[in-house]
């Protein structure tokens, strides 16, 4: 009974030592490295049969997929977004380089995709509903000033980047124009 109970903890002390690793360090090794995944060890002898608990945050919607803009300037609309009529968007008010003046709405209209201008080709760009009232839908798109993820070890060139960007609705777009502004 002392072999099985000895055993027992020294599995469960390599399983909580595998875990403390971290996801980054059990990506960096490879398969040939004799190590075995926490998933994929032994059971332990009288333990149940189940899963462990899941630790972490909840799952999560996945993002949606974003308009991309090709290094040739061209712009790729995802499945389930369409083009908004140009009479329905006011984008007058952005400043000139803003060459994408375009918004798209998803099929429920309760989200809107445009492109924004970063700072950097590190930095990104948040987007806003500053005003929704019947009429009108007025986003602020400001480019951020630090770099996304970080600036330790990253160089990032100083031209000025377009980025898309995704604003949640909190009803759908419908007939309401939309206005784009730029923050500060």
């Amino acid at each position: 009974m002392k072999t099985i109970l000895s055993t027992a903890v020294a599995v469960l002390a390599a399983l909580a030592l595998a875990g403390c690793g971290g996801a980054a360090d059990q990506a960096d090794q490879s398969p040939s490295s004799g190590a075995t995944p926490p998933s994929s060890a032994a059971p332990i002898e009288g333990a149940p049969n189940s899963q462990p608990p899941q630790t972490g945050p909840a799952p999560t919607k996945p993002p949606a997929p974003q308009v991309t803009i090709n290094p040739d300037g061209k712009v790729t609309v995802p499945a389930g977004y369409r083009e908004l009529p140009a009479k329905q968007v006011d984008a007058k008010a952005l400043p000139e380089s803003y060459k994408e003046r375009r918004v798209w709405s998803s099929e429920d209209g309760k989200a809107l995709q445009l492109v924004g201008i970063a700072s950097d080709a590190c930095a990104g760009v948040d987007a806003q509903v500053v005003e929704f009232t019947e009429a009108v839908v007025k986003v602020s798109l400001t480019p951020m000033t630090s770099p996304q993820g970080g600036t330790e070890g990253k160089m990032c060139a100083m031209v000025v980047t377009p980025r898309p960007v995704e604003v949640p609705l909190e009803q759908p777009v419908g007939d309401r124009t939309v206005v784009v502004v730029a923050g500060g």
